[in-house]
């Protein structure tokens, strides 16, 4: 005898057989790789944000672009200039941007609609280093957003509003 299951009832068991997107992490953005520094740019929305979020201990330093009410945003120049004096990577970034980087002294500049922010950190020790830059609120134009929405730097602080990472 043959089994016959009608195309209903296939496709029924399909769509419950689908994971739920929403509750995993999502992508990371590509890697990139500029001499030997590797990095990764992004955090476009709350799936890749979390993904970068979850990847970061991967990678020797996060750096995190914002605006004082926490909004993130992007399109901001980024040049890492070693203890010599060196840049080892120059890069248009954000809202996120994970590198890992020899261990040493660096002056990180961030430069966001012509203004220009500079911070040293020590890379190579534990915990990762991590660096915020921040810039005043409604200063410039290239908010980060996804389909319309803004996502703010500080969501993860704020369960009420945005869902936080799993």
């Amino acid at each position: 005898t043959k089994l016959h299951i009608p195309p209903l009832l296939i496709a029924l068991a399909m769509v419950q057989a689908t994971p739920v997107v929403g509750d995993e992490i999502g992508e990371l953005p590509q890697v990139q790789v500029h001499d030997d520094i590797t990095y990764v740019t992004g955090g476009f929305g709350q799936d890749e944000s979390c993904a970068m979020k979850a990847a970061a201990g991967n990678y020797d330093l996060m750096l995190t672009f914002a605006e004082r009410d926490g909004s993130y945003v992007a399109d901001v120049n980024v040049q890492i200039i070693d203890s010599s004096g060196r840049t080892v990577l120059q890069t248009v970034a954000g809202p996120l941007l994970l590198a890992n980087l020899p261990a040493g002294k660096y002056r990180v500049q961030a430069d966001y609609n012509g203004t220009t922010r500079w911070r040293t950190v020590n890379v190579g020790g534990s915990p990762r280093d991590r660096l915020t830059f921040t810039w005043p609120s409604g200063y410039g134009s290239e908010r980060a957003t996804s389909g319309g929405a803004e996502f703010s730097a500080f969501e993860i602080s704020e369960p009420r509003r945005v869902k936080a990472c799993p």
